[in-house]
């Protein structure tokens, strides 16, 4: 699923697609495994150089697990330009300021793209150095939704401001709202920092307002990143879509 990801959003040069020639054959013989046919098909049609593997040379080039039978050599990864994400009208974008695991923002990522998040802003220096970990555990989200990677998250969100985009962060503080008695409109981006270090001042000075999420039971914590984006994005994401349904 991760390499027909990147083929599919063209996000990274692949060079080679390397493939466990006994499962490969397998499926092939087999009358049922329909989905993995669809997936060798689509693959072999791609126009990438292949190699068949035996199972202990593809075990010793993909390491631990058995990547399904698939791997590929592949680039670094293509970023979208900020003028090119910005041209979405109306956009639902995100800013990540401070994740700090490539599983979390690979997670993260893929919560992102299934809440229908148009596009996502990244300071340079990020987990896509760490491909394997973010393409697999974002089951290829990662490579789907478009990413701009900027020297400075707060020229970017100056820009999307110039632009008329309302910047909403999440954080626990005392000018937070309650997330379920916020009501969010398009153009939007919404920010999220890491467990840690959490928003950077600079950014989080920008927003036009902060919403948290107001636990049933009262604690002491907070939740993990990957909980808080999870709940955050598709409750925005709910609000987004029953608004363009009803015009």
């Amino acid at each position: 699923m991760s390499v027909k990801s990147i083929l599919t959003a063209k996000s990274r040069e692949v060079s080679r697609i390397f493939l466990e020639r006994e499962r490969y054959e397998a499926v092939e013989r087999s009358n049922f495994c329909a989905t993995e046919k669809r997936q060798y098909a689509y693959l072999l049609s791609a126009g990438v150089p292949v190699a068949y593997m035996d199972k202990e040379a593809f075990s010793a080039l993909v390491g631990s697990g058995s990547a399904g039978g698939i791997a590929a050599e592949v680039g670094e990864r293509r970023f979208s330009p900020p003028e090119e994400l910005l041209q979405k009208k109306n956009g639902y974008f995100t800013v990540l300021d401070g994740i700090e695991d490539p599983f979390n923002f690979g997670y993260a990522l893929r919560t992102l793209y299934a809440a229908g998040v148009d596009g996502v802003f990244l300071p340079e220096r990020n987990f896509f150095t760490a491909t394997e970990a973010v393409v697999r555990s974002s089951a290829g989200a990662s490579e789907l939704l478009p990413c701009c990677a900027v020297p400075d998250l707060r020229e970017a969100c100056e820009q999307m401001k110039a632009q008329g985009i309302r910047l909403v962060a999440t954080a626990k503080s005392d000018r937070a709202r309650d997330l379920y008695r916020t009501s969010f409109r398009r153009p939007l981006c919404v920010v999220y920092g890491g467990e840690k270090r959490g928003i950077s001042a600079g950014v989080l000075e920008l927003c036009d307002a902060v919403v948290k999420i107001r636990y049933p039971r009262d604690c002491h914590y907070s939740l993990p990143a990957c909980g808080a984006i999870s709940i955050i994005s598709f409750e925005i994401g709910r609000q987004l879509s029953e608004k363009s349904r009803h015009g």
